[in-house]
């Protein structure tokens, strides 16, 4: 299941690790978002070696704002703390893409 960041303390532990974390940054009134909130979560079950996480970024603006989200939604990569890969927009072939990449 896909874990929803409730605390900039939580979302620091969690991308500073060695496994890679996808994070999707996302907002109850965006649309595109809705859409690919169940690709985002099938793809879960694809990539074991992948953490995946969500960031509300009404109710979490320090995290948003330090990741200098503009776009929802938006995917980051994270691993060893740094984001590695980022994706744009609510297109599936282009997150998979993602995944395959920092996967492998």
């Amino acid at each position: 299941m896909v874990k929803a960041i409730e605390s900039y303390d939580e979302f620091k532990t969690l991308i500073s690790g060695s496994e890679p974390v996808v994070v999707d940054y996302w907002a109850t009134w965006c649309g595109p978002c809705k859409m690919i909130s169940p690709h985002f979560a099938k793809l879960e079950a694809k990539f074991p070696g992948v953490k995946f996480a969500k960031v509300d970024i009404e109710e979490q603006e320090e995290i948003a704002k330090e990741a200098g989200i503009k776009v929802m939604p938006t995917f980051i990569a994270y691993k060893d703390g740094q984001p590695i890969e980022t994706v744009s927009g609510a297109v599936p072939a282009k997150l998979n893409a993602l995944l395959d990449k920092i996967s492998a």
